[in-house]
């Protein structure tokens, strides 16, 4: 099923007689009763020939779903998870989840019994895969410390300058409000978030398709998203949305509305990070911090005859990257002789509470990318502390100047 990507997943992470239980239960697909003498791979072979046999649309529309529980089964979909259940939920739907190990699994089980609380987290999840993307992020400086006004009127406000500014009907306009909590880089607290989910309706487009051996016009309407998070504690306003000339009027209404405080769209200083310095051994300072080991593991740089190269690691391998350099180029190797283009820097956490001992890596590429904002709040601010004290961070610049990843 090559247009179903997330529903072979799917398939995959849970098992057969569950997923059958959920196509049974929200798609009556006529899934059979599964064969308890087969292994696991041929049951799912089973429920992926039922599946294989359906239209594409059909198959689509189940896609679609499976896609939604996918997104939150990683890490980013667990933290969302976590996030937005720490207040909300019972303590017996409490003590089920706790019984569920399969994050997967998790994520279904939040789909069929708190089916709010899972739109909410996915809501989260896709304005953090925002975060990650320079071509739908702009931050913006507002007045710290102020709290979101939520009465009647100032969301109805905002509905209706929302609407105005996308040139929709307000009522092709949904506003959703969330309070989450982020990971604070400096301390190891977390810190308030509040969340605006704003989704309109694009205007209807015409597709064909066959109807008893015809091709007829279908119109169907599009919805897209964009996201506003706004952190008190340091007055940081992001607006995450692919159309670049929406953003700074949205913050300056979502100021204007729910924040009652003036907009003057100055941008969020950005960083540019440094990584030169591990061209020369470093001593990296972990004090503090739930860290075991820290290794350089991959250098890409400049080759000397224009080409680039890229010497890798792994973590068990015995020495330095900048011994084995010289193993496999010439005693005389120095990568400070040549510019780095790209770094990897493996972290070894230590095990804490019910959490495994595992490797978080830092990855810089290019002028100035670094990965950090794909990671989970968690990792991404242990990550934000760490560049900053092993002085990663060159200076902070105007948005104009410098773009990060």
């Amino acid at each position: 099923m090559l247009d179903a990507e997330n529903l072979c997943k799917l398939i995959r992470k849970i098992p057969p007689d569950m997923c059958r239980a959920f196509l049974n239960n929200h798609f009556a697909v006529p899934t059979p009763e599964l064969d308890a003498k087969q292994n696991l791979t041929q049951q799912r072979t089973t429920i992926s020939s039922v599946l294989a046999a359906l239209s594409i649309a059909e198959r689509q529309q189940i896609e679609q779903t499976a896609e939604s529980i996918i997104l939150l089964s990683d890490a980013l979909g667990r933290d969302a998870l976590a996030n937005v259940c720490k207040k909300n939920i019972s303590a017996d739907n409490k003590t089920a989840l706790d019984a569920i190990n399969n994050q997967c699994l998790r994520a279904l089980w939040f789909f069929e019994n708190e089916h709010t609380l899972f739109l909410e987290a996915l809501s989260v999840r896709q304005a953090d895969s925002f975060r990650q993307s320079r071509a739908c992020y702009s931050g913006f400086v507002a007045p710290p410390n102020l709290e979101i006004h939520k009465d009647e009127k100032a969301l109805d406000d905002f509905h209706s300058a929302v609407a105005e500014k996308l040139e929709c009907a307000k009522h092709d306009v949904a506003i959703q409000l969330f309070c989450r909590l982020r990971a604070d880089a400096k301390s190891h607290d977390d810190t308030v978030l509040y969340q605006v989910s704003i989704h309109h309706n694009l205007s209807p487009e015409t597709i064909e398709c066959v109807q008893d051996s015809e091709v007829v016009a279908n119109d169907i309407i599009r919805a897209i998203s964009t996201h506003i998070t706004y952190e008190p504690n340091t007055g940081h306003l992001e607006v995450l949305s692919k159309k670049h000339e929406d953003r700074a009027p949205i913050a300056s209404i979502f100021a204007d509305s729910l924040l009652a405080a003036p907009f003057e769209g100055q941008s969020i200083p950005l960083k540019q990070y440094d990584y030169q310095s591990l061209a020369s051994p470093k001593i990296f300072n972990v004090s503090g911090e739930p860290v075991q080991s820290v290794k350089v593991t991959e250098l890409g740089y400049d080759g000397r005859k224009g080409g680039a190269s890229l010497t890798k690691m792994t973590l068990s391998t015995p020495g330095t990257i900048y011994q084995r350099a010289r193993e496999l180029y010439d005693d005389d190797f120095a990568f400070s002789d040549h510019t780095l283009t790209y770094a990897k820097i493996s972290i070894k956490l230590k095990k804490q509470g019910a959490e495994r001992a595992r490797t978080v890596s830092i990855i810089f590429s290019g002028e100035n990318q670094c990965n950090i904002k794909s990671k989970r709040e968690k990792d991404r601010a242990l990550c934000d502390r760490l560049l900053a004290k092993w002085e990663f961070i060159k200076e902070i610049g105007d948005a104009d100047q410098f773009v990060t990843a």
